[in-house]
């Protein structure tokens, strides 16, 4: 082979091949991005600002004359085009997968409302302008594509960039990141289809080629579900899909995006619904988003919202376009300012979330610039002017967008905090997020067996987290070479296995099972840290994933002979400084797997569960997760309250009103109220809901000391599987005395006598403690 060719050398007397530019021109934006964004990240800034404005800064430096000829040769254009074409091939798949279905699904109304709202709106607000752009530039033929390429273009949504936005705000998980997501998808795609139908109804030749493609993309679909259940089979023992076979989703990929943009056509849409319609459970899914997250994420986005910015020039424009330029701007902005406050408003969204709505949804650039390049032939008006207004208005609208966004945020950070910390304030009808904490195989088939408990068989929305705890050890017991490494980085020998490479193999196996019984997804989520510092990760974590309360398995297990062995200190440590400084309610579960609560999923078994109540906050957030356990046909729920023999009370419970769904959780809270008085009333509100209408059982013990206690658990200990009970009060005179023989403190005198292995229970035991700060936030808001 030619040298030449083999290095990508230039030829004749160019000075660099357009190829070796390109690269360059990569590796600059992300060393300008970078540089922006340490700037920029402090101020709230999201990534694509600071990327956006590293490919301006590019731009401008080509008023350089050598800058100019280095970076915009003769034939680097076609290089762009096609090196941008599997840029957004990749990321446009990578979106499709990493949707959430669910929030889509359940938010579907929300959406096509905003959509239409927002083309609504700016369709109005551009008919007036039109009339006004056709005499200024003075354009003389095709007023219908004139008027496509400025709706399409300026009242579209650029998806990439609202979610790169809200994953670096981190509201990616909250119920306005995950609507503002879906919207601009949902307009994104809109626009596509619009633009799509109405040059191919111009051209008269692309409808055909639109169905076949169509078509093509549903076997490609059905080829990967084929795929994605078969090619797992052939290596069992193998945590992710071989390099070989990952390949293969990306050959069939580009083999139709390349069919389809070779025919004239947007390949956008039939490339996210591959993805999107792509099998979310098992060895397949896992592989492709651990393979495309990282390296989309943080090479291929920012190169590719570099590359807007490179594209802004003001060269061919003088000072009277600059008006209409501003002009523009400000008419795109107010468009979709109204239609998504008219859309908003008739959707009863919280005021609060407006005004960011509408500005993250502002945002321009990606199919933007897309669409003005693509069907020249049938832009008869198409002309450098407009070309360059058209770029800097996208440009000039997202910068200003992501900017004002990121103050909105700024200013109102209490709003977009999240809120749902606790269980006793959360309606059972509002989505439940919970996250559960493992080291290996043996706490995760416990903690799959709460999480298909507490999801049962209700309706509302459930979002499950397993997060994989891996210490990282401080010193390698082992100095192995590169080559005697695994690809994950793991001793190939099997001498040691440092970041969990077999459990997790066994924990995805375990997942996968209870996902193919209950049709639920369990999210994924590796923390590898040293064991000093992994609470402040799971904390992190916790914020993060907005979850309303965290599972940590205990420090000891039980082994198969039926007594308890120690795992070591550093876990208990570990779980008192999360029970400290968490941001949510915490539970931490002893699991009993032999004798106590067994997997519900793929069984008929029924498993008998039992809620203790003494009083308390923490009582009180125990008793609240048991709202989800009422659901479960396969639980059997039985509430038994102590009730101390000084109490003045003849009966707590059974002559109260019954109240309909969640309003007595909402009623129960009083500044004025005393902490018995909140237990009355919520255990009220319980039993009204539950008891009288024959769901759950109810019991009532009268003690007079902890040794009373202790007879009465003693008794009960052999007739459940599972005890839920709070960490509980101090001084309280119905567990006096039970703490004479204390073992660990942080599970609560009746959760430490519950765990002990020196006592004849056999259950598995959930102790929970409520995020201490949730109950006054409720009462100031």
């Amino acid at each position: 082979m030619d040298p030449k060719l083999l290095f990508c050398l230039p030829e004749g007397d160019a000075l660099f091949n357009p190829l070796n530019t390109m690269f360059v021109q990569m590796a600059s934006i992300l060393v300008f991005s970078q540089f922006f964004y340490l700037f920029l990240k402090p101020c709230g800034q999201a990534g694509p600002v600071a990327q956006i404005l590293a490919g301006i800064v590019l731009s401008l430096l080509t008023i350089i004359q050598k800058v100019h000829d280095f970076f915009l040769q003769k034939d680097s254009a076609s290089y762009y085009i096609f090196f941008s074409f599997l840029l957004r091939t990749g990321f446009m798949f990578l979106i499709g997968l990493e949707i959430d279905l669910d929030f889509m699904k359940r938010n579907l109304k929300n959406s096509i409302v905003i959509t239409l709202g927002s083309l609504v709106t700016c369709g109005i607000i551009w008919l007036p302008v039109l009339w006004f752009l056709v005499h200024f530039l003075q354009i003389k033929h095709d007023f219908l594509t004139l008027y496509l390429a400025f709706l399409v273009t300026l009242s579209n949504t650029a998806s990439p960039v609202v979610i790169r936005s809200i994953i670096d705000w981190k509201l990616h998980t909250s119920e306005i990141g995950r609507l503002a997501i879906s919207c601009g998808l949902f307009i994104e795609i809109t626009n596509i289809f619009i633009y799509t139908v109405v040059i191919s109804y111009i051209s008269g030749t692309m409808i055909g080629d639109i169905f076949a493609y169509a078509f093509a993309t549903g076997v490609i679909i059905l080829i990967n579900r084929f795929l994605a259940s078969w090619l797992p089979k052939r290596n069992p023992k193998e945590k992710y899909l071989s390099q070989a076979e990952t390949l293969a989703f990306f050959i069939l990929l580009l083999i139709i995006a390349l069919s389809i943009e070779s025919s004239n056509i947007n390949s956008t849409i039939f490339v996210f619904f591959i993805g999107l319609m792509f099998p979310r459970e098992g060895k397949t899914y896992r592989t492709l988003i651990q393979r495309l997250s990282y390296p989309i994420h943080e090479f291929v986005l920012p190169v590719y919202f570099g590359y807007i910015g490179f594209r802004f020039s003001l060269n061919s424009l003088t000072k009277r376009h600059y008006l209409v330029l501003g002009m523009t701007v400000a008419l795109s902005m107010i468009g979709k300012l109204l239609g998504v406050l008219c859309a908003c408003s008739f959707l009863k969204i919280p005021k609060k979330h407006w005004l960011f709505l509408s500005t993250i949804l502002s945002v321009k650039g990606h199919m933007g610039l897309v669409l003005l390049d693509s069907n020249l032939k049938y832009k008869k008006w198409f002309t450098p002017v407009i070309y360059d207004m058209f770029v800097a208005v996208l440009v000039i609208t997202t910068l200003l967008s992501g900017v004002i966004s990121s103050i909105l945020l700024k200013t109102q950070e209490k709003s977009f905090s999240h809120q749902k910390t606790s269980l006793e304030f959360h309606d059972t009808r509002d989505e439940l997020r919970v996250l559960t904490c493992v080291y290996g195989v043996r706490q995760a088939r416990g903690l799959i067996s709460l999480v298909s408990a507490i999801n049962g068989a209700s309706s509302s929305p459930f979002t499950p987290y397993l997060m994989h705890l891996i210490p990282l050890p401080k010193k390698r017991k082992s100095e192995l070479l590169y080559h005697e490494l695994d690809e994950d980085g793991v001793n190939s020998s099997g001498g040691d296995d440092e970041f969990g490479t077999n459990e997790g193999l066994e924990i995805n196996d375990s997942i996968d099972s209870f996902t193919k019984d209950r049709k639920i997804m369990i999210r994924q989520v590796k923390l590898v840290a040293q064991m000093e510092n992994m609470h402040e990760e799971i904390c992190n974590g916790t914020e993060d994933l907005r979850v309303s309360i965290v599972f940590l398995p205990f420090h000891k297990h039980q082994r198969i002979d039926g007594k308890t062995t120690n795992d070591g200190e550093v876990f208990r440590d570990m779980n008192r400084k999360v029970l400290k400084q968490a941001q949510c309610s915490i539970g931490i579960f002893v699991d009993r797997n032999i004798t106590g609560f067994h997997q519900l999923h793929g069984s008929d078994s029924v498993q008998h569960v039992a809620a203790l109540f003494f009083g308390g906050p923490d009582d009180r957030e125990a008793l609240s997760l048991c709202h989800w356990l009422t659901n479960n046909s396969q639980i059997h729920l039985t509430i038994i309250q102590f009730i101390s023999d000084d109490s003045k009370i003849d009966k707590l419970v059974g002559d109260a009103v019954t109240k309909e769904n969640n309003e007595v959780f909402m009623e129960i809270v009083g500044k004025d109220q005393t902490e018995d008085e909140t237990d009355r009333s919520f255990l009220e509100g319980f039993y009204n809901r539950f008891v009288t209408t024959g769901q759950i059982g109810f019991i009532e013990k009268r003690v007079s000391n902890g040794l009373q206690t202790l007879t009465i658990l003693r008794d009960i200990g052999e007739m459940y599987s599972l005890f839920v009970v709070g960490k509980n009060r101090a001084d309280c005179p119905m567990t006096s005395g039970m703490n004479d023989w204390e073992e660990c403190p942080e599970l609560g005198t009746v959760g430490d006598f519950l765990a002990s292995s020196s006592m004849d229970v056999n259950a598995s035991v959930l102790v929970v403690q409520r995020h201490r700060h949730s109950f006054d936030s409720f009462v100031d808001e």
